[in-house]
């Protein structure tokens, strides 16, 4: 658990907020009357690289499915998904297993936030090995062949090849119980996974 929760962490993409700051700007000191000489090197850019947007998801689960799994209102968060997913990839390069990772991010403008994460392994073996390695969550049933879960922000699933995480975050209300929404994100990802 430790591992995937190391991983969730690396997989959080910060993007920086763009602000015009035109009315703090000095003008430009006077100065002589001729004209200055040609550069040979090219000015800086005053802008920022544009923000990327990839689809680290590729249809494994909608908005429209996460709204009606939780009740919440969000939308698909924006950011580099597929270098996110690259993360996971060779996180589990370094256990000697392969998988096929998908992460799904969402989030509504009151700061709720669901996550979705499937790793799809070449057989249930390596599956089960990856799964091995987790603890310190309860057992608890309802979805998958195994699961377990802090019953408020994380659900980790097992069915046949695919391992599915489920992380969320209910601003108005962080540490309740939100175990029936976890299994119910869980149990729809597991169809696509």
């Amino acid at each position: 658990m430790r591992r995937l929760g190391l991983l969730a962490a690396a997989a959080v993409v910060l993007l920086p907020a763009c602000t015009d700051d035109g009315a703090k700007r000095n003008p430009l000191p006077a100065g002589p009357t001729t004209a200055p000489e040609a550069s040979p090197q090219p000015l800086p850019s005053p802008s920022l690289p544009p923000l990327v947007n990839s689809d680290g998801c590729q249809g494994l689960i909608a908005p429209a499915q996460i709204q009606q799994a939780t009740g919440l209102p969000v939308t698909a968060s924006q950011g580099d998904g597929a270098a996110a997913v690259a993360q996971y990839g060779q996180a589990v390069q370094t256990l000697g297993l392969n998988a096929h990772a998908r992460m799904c991010p969402f989030g509504s403008a009151a700061g709720d936030q669901v996550t979705v994460v499937a790793l799809t392994f070449p057989d249930a073996g390596q599956a089960q090995k990856l799964w091995t390695t987790i603890a310190s969550l309860e057992t608890v049933g309802g979805v998958g062949e195994a699961a377990l879960s802090d019953r408020s922000k994380t659900l980790l699933t097992r069915r046949g090849k695919a391992i599915v995480a489920v992380y969320l975050v209910v601003a108005a209300a962080p540490e309740a119980d939100h175990l029936p929404q976890l299994r119910s994100v869980a149990n729809t990802a597991l169809a696509r996974a």
